[in-house]
């Protein structure tokens, strides 16, 4: 029976470390969108977040940048995240290419400078996903370095779970050790 349950507890720790649990929030509707420019009023920062992944700009709920150099979008989640990745749809309706080359930041400053998650190389589909691996900060951007141009939205999606600081109490030690004295 020993066996058995020391079974199930290592499959059970092997499955939550293997990162295979995938993350069901999208913690950017906790947050506060702002953006470089608005190109009119309807293309506000906030309509990227605001839940609604429809790809034509016309339907009122992307945001759009005005000719920006560099154009930016930033996300403030409110608290430090541990983002895992980063979705963000693309206009369907016309234009996609602009969103070639741009960068999606992750980090603890309001200013849109902070490490890269990833660029954007392929925008062929509308829903583009950029994986962050954990990346922590407050504030996610999304930017296009080194040229004009308009930055549209359609949506931005960000999962990932909140920052804990590290607990040095050595809880997976002991977690280990109960495991051992399972077998004496």
């Amino acid at each position: 029976m020993k066996c058995f349950v020391v079974l199930l507890v290592c499959i059970s720790i092997g499955w939550v470390h293997s990162g295979k649990i995938k993350p069901k929030f999208n913690i950017a509707r906790l947050g506060e969108a702002t953006q470089s420019s608005t190109y009119r009023p309807e293309y506000n920062a906030a309509a990227a977040i605001d839940g609604d992944t429809d790809s034509n700009m016309m339907a009122g709920s992307c945001s759009l940048t005005g000719y920006d150099n560099p154009a930016w979008w930033r996300l403030d989640l409110k608290k430090r995240y541990k983002v895992e990745k980063v979705v963000i749809v693309n206009r369907g309706d016309c234009c996609g290419e602009r969103l070639l080359g741009a960068e999606v930041r992750v980090g603890n400053t309001a200013n849109v400078n902070n490490p890269t998650c990833g660029a954007i190389t392929d925008v062929s589909k509308e829903a583009i996903t950029v994986v962050c691996h954990g990346k922590e900060g407050q504030y996610v951007s999304v930017v296009i370095p080194g040229r004009e141009e308009y930055l549209q939205l359609c949506e931005v999606e960000v999962y990932g779970k909140e920052y804990r600081k590290p607990n040095h109490d050595n809880s997976d030690d002991s977690v280990l050790e109960d495991i051992g004295n399972l077998f004496n």
